[in-house]
């Protein structure tokens, strides 16, 4: 008759506790640099406010400082140059379409109305403005950002729509 394996008695439960501790305490110390890391990634807030200033002035210049150069943007505005058209533009090319979307119409306002679960990369706002013998209107206003290669907020899209 073959004979069997000794048995080995289950693990005192005390070792079976320190053995689920240590691990524990490994997966906290794996994480918490990854969380430190995030902590110390620049908040998207000031860039925000940087647009807003630069979009309430009607400034294309302002606007496209805070393109990355040399890169696109997609645009989608819904009056003249582009009229509700989506355009890839680098900094130059978006600078003259605004001047010539600015020109055409006074801003009356730009109101934050991001939800707050929304990311932090992404700004909505109500937008209204007057165009030039026509009576005022309000759109929404949406922004993405995006971080370029040196980590600095940079403009990713601006989109505008029919407010609902």
């Amino acid at each position: 008759m073959p004979s069997k394996p000794p048995r080995t008695p289950p693990p005192h439960p005390a070792r079976a506790g320190l053995g689920l501790l240590l691990a524990c305490l490994l997966t906290l110390a794996l994480a918490a640099p990854a969380r430190a890391a995030s902590d110390s990634e620049p908040k998207a807030g000031p860039a925000f406010d940087a647009f807003a200033e630069a979009w309430r002035a009607g400034s294309d210049e302002k606007v496209t400082d805070l393109m990355e150069p040399k890169k696109a943007v997609s645009f989608r505005l819904l009056e003249y140059p582009l009229s509700g058209k989506t355009r890839s533009m680098r900094p130059a090319q978006a600078k003259a379409t605004l001047k010539a979307y600015f020109k055409r119409l006074t801003v009356e306002s730009l109101k934050d109305v991001t939800p707050k679960r929304s990311p932090e990369t992404v700004r909505i706002y109500d937008f209204t403005y007057k165009p030039t013998g026509q009576q005022k209107r309000t759109t929404r206003l949406q922004v993405q950002l995006k971080q370029d290669g040196k980590r600095r907020w940079v403009l990713a899209s601006v989109t505008e729509s029919p407010k609902r």
